[in-house]
């Protein structure tokens, strides 16, 4: 007897878990802190350039080839076309993206974590700037405490998809995505009207030129159509699953536009919220990765009842980047479901003992393994980032849209039949055929290998991810 396919409570529950995969830390972390080192307002534009262009139309591919096979993307070409093997690729192209990305993103949710801890006992509350940062720093460099908030966010996210998926995932993100827009606004509010905000209002307002000569025009496009890709989690299959759980009576393009404009959204508002506050406290923009957490309690300490902000903050902020984990999570397993058969118990058990091995090299080599890292990345997650942002995400998001465009593939009818199915919602236009089978593929094959050649040959090898 085969068992039916798990599916969402509808549309809203569809579009919220696509969200809470999408928007994490990718956007309250990653993006500030690239658009800090790479002209601010510049890498803005091209990053929502890239997110209209490229990762809508790369996020309907793998909506419809999601729900045309009903299984995961470790599978989905299998159904689909199984007399052509070659596309199978993309399927472990998509395995291999989904724990590589868990790899250095568990971690980054643990410091997210405990933060929260910091928040609950006030330990930030009346340091100054530097005494903020000086706490960042002994967080990451204490490899007992990031070993245990990396167990943390794995137990608990495995927790959720054990509970399966309306209970679960779906749940969770509903929750945790309501609370993290209320926070973000009240806190961009806050930020705008420091003493010295309207200097970070102009960095995020007015294109800085001067870093494309510092950095290579190539390499700042590469880096946001990676950013892209990233912000809406396509291009390795994570968003495959959802699509499989769709309803197949609503068109799927208004569901993934919806979910491109949400994601753009959340980056200009957290981007709000953080620079004209590092500014009015005289923290530099190009600071790093530890943007968010030397940055944000200085707008707490600025704030009346700040204890009380700064916990619903980092409530909201290991809310949002669990939310992402878990969705993640949910990806791989369905893989083991899909793949090998076992049942969702069987696969969360065996995907958590997993993880926790897989995840254990991040959490160590900010500290005692932080030698073991290639010369050109600052720790070993940075060289993950640049695996899945600069290299997977791109080839991925290549082979779906030729997967879905190609006769040699599923092919464009078989695809747009797909997109297109259902009463409700926006059909995708026909006229987009040819930008989506020639024009696409070709710009995503130029800025890769260009964006590669100026990273690793015209450009300083040192220029940090």
């Amino acid at each position: 007897m085969i068992k039916e396919r798990e599916s969402f409570s509808g549309r809203l529950g569809f579009i919220v878990v696509s969200v809470s995969c999408a928007i994490g830390l990718g956007n309250i972390w990653l993006m500030p802190y690239r658009a800090g080192t790479y002209g601010g307002a510049l890498y803005i534009l091209l990053v929502a350039a890239f997110i209209f262009l490229f990762a809508i139309p790369v996020l309907l591919t793998e909506y419809s080839v999601g729900r045309g096979s009903g299984k995961s993307g470790a599978k989905a070409f299998e159904v689909l076309t199984p007399e052509k093997k070659g596309w199978f690729v993309n399927g472990y192209i998509g395995i291999a993206g989904n724990y590589l990305l868990l790899m250095f993103y568990v971690m980054v949710c643990g410091f997210a974590l405990g933060y929260l801890g910091k928040g609950i006992t006030g330990s930030l509350i009346g340091l100054e700037a530097a005494e903020v940062a000086a706490s960042w720093s002994a967080m990451t460099r204490n490899p007992g405490l990031s070993w245990g908030l990396m167990f943390a966010i794995v137990a608990a996210g495995m927790g959720v998809c054990y509970l399966g998926l309306r209970n679960g995932i779906e749940r969770v993100g509903k929750i945790m995505m309501g609370l993290f827009f209320v926070l973000i606004v009240i806190l961009l509010i806050r930020s705008v009207t420091l003493p010295g905000a309207y200097e970070g209002i102009r960095f995020l307002t007015i294109p800085n030129l001067d870093a494309m000569r510092e950095h290579g025009t190539f390499r700042i496009i590469h880096m946001s159509m990676g950013q892209a890709l990233f912000s809406l989690s396509v291009g390795i299959g994570s968003m495959t699953i959802f699509g499989s759980y769709a309803d197949k009576q609503k068109k799927l393009f208004k569901s993934a536009f919806t979910v491109g404009v949400l994601d753009l959204a959340v980056i200009l508002l957290c981007l709000f919220m953080i620079f004209p506050a590092a500014f009015a406290f005289n923290i530099s923009p190009a600071v790093g990765e530890g943007l968010l957490f030397v940055t944000l309690p200085n707008i707490f300490n600025a704030m009346p009842a700040s204890y009380f902000w700064s916990l619903l903050f980092y409530i909201g902020l290991t809310f949002v980047a669990f939310s992402t984990a878990a969705a993640v999570m949910e990806n791989i397993v369905a893989i083991g479901m899909d793949k090998f058969g076992w049942e969702r118990k069987k696969s969360t058990c065996i995907n958590f003992v997993l993880l926790v091995i897989l995840c254990t090299p991040s959490a160590f080599t900010r500290n005692i393994w932080a030698g073991f890292v290639p010369d050109a990345f600052p720790h070993l997650g940075a060289f993950f980032t640049f695996l899945v942002m600069e290299l997977l995400l791109p080839i991925g998001s290549l082979l779906y849209v030729m997967y879905c465009t190609n006769k040699r593939g599923w092919g464009w009818n078989n695809f747009i039949k797909e997109a297109n199915l259902g009463e409700e919602g926006w059909s995708f236009p026909v006229a987009l055929r040819f930008y989506m089978t020639f024009v696409l593929p070709i710009v995503i094959i130029t800025i890769l290998v260009f964006g590669q050649v100026q990273r690793w040959i015209l450009t300083p090898m040192e220029i940090l991810i």
